[in-house]
C-alpha cells in the first residue's frame, strides 16, 4: 500500500518565524504557494498561510471598529475634523502594527503533522477531517516533507489511492438521508 513518503515533496520551502509579513507576501508571489511550514533551528515550529494573514487583518479591523466606537460614545457626535484626525491616527497605528508583524505573530503554532510511513488513506482521512490543505511530514519534529491536497488528488489520478485501499468508514461517519 502506498505511503505518504511516495507522494510527499521532500525538502519543502520553508520560512522562519522572524520573517516580516511583507517579505512573506513576496515569497507567496515568487513561489505561487499559499502557505509554508515555519522552521527554526531545523525544527518545525508552525505553519503559515495567506488565510492566517487575513485573519490577522480582520482582528486589526475589529480593533479599529472598537476604537471608532469608543471615540463616538464618550464624546457624542464628533466634528468632521475631529473624526478625520481620529481615523488618521487609528489608521497610522494599525499600519505601524501590521508593518511590524512577523510570521510568528500570525502563524499556527500547534500544527497537525503526519509521519512518512502512514498510508495514503490515513493521510486523506486526516486532511478531510481536519479540513487541512497541507500537512508537514515530520520525523522527530524535524520537517522532512510536505503533502498538499493537490498531492492527494494527483495520487488518486495516478491510481496510487484506489477504492480497494480504503476500508468502509464506520457507520457514524456515513450521512443517511
Amino acid at each position: 500500500m502506498p505511503t505518504v513518503a511516495s507522494i510527499m515533496r521532500r525538502d519543502p520551502e520553508t520560512v522562519s518565524p522572524d520573517l516580516p509579513l511583507s517579505r512573506l507576501e513576496e515569497r507567496f508571489l515568487e513561489t505561487g504557494f499559499t502557505g509554508f511550514p515555519v522552521v527554526e533551528g531545523g525544527r518545525l515550529v508552525g505553519i503559515v498561510s495567506r488565510s492566517d494573514i487575513v485573519r490577522s487583518l480582520l482582528t486589526e479591523r475589529s480593533r479599529v471598529e472598537q476604537a471608532a466606537s469608543d471615540f463616538y460614545s464618550p464624546m457624542g457626535q464628533p466634528s468632521e475634523a475631529e473624526l478625520a484626525r481620529s481615523l488618521e491616527s487609528i489608521a497610522s497605528q494599525v499600519g505601524v502594527r501590521l508593518a511590524g508583524l512577523h510570521v510568528d505573530d500570525v502563524m499556527i503554532h500547534s500544527v497537525v503533522t503526519i509521519q512518512s510511513d502512514c498510508s495514503l488513506v490515513d493521510l486523506a482521512e486526516l486532511m478531510h477531517e481536519g479540513e487541512l490543505h497541507r500537512l508537514p511530514v515530520v520525523d522527530d519534529d524535524r520537517l522532512i516533507g510536505l503533502v498538499t491536497s493537490m498531492d492527494v488528488v494527483r495520487a488518486v489520478a495516478e491510481g496510487l489511492l484506489v477504492e480497494s485501499d480504503a476500508v468502509a468508514p464506520p457507520s457514524h461517519r456515513i450521512a443517511r438521508g
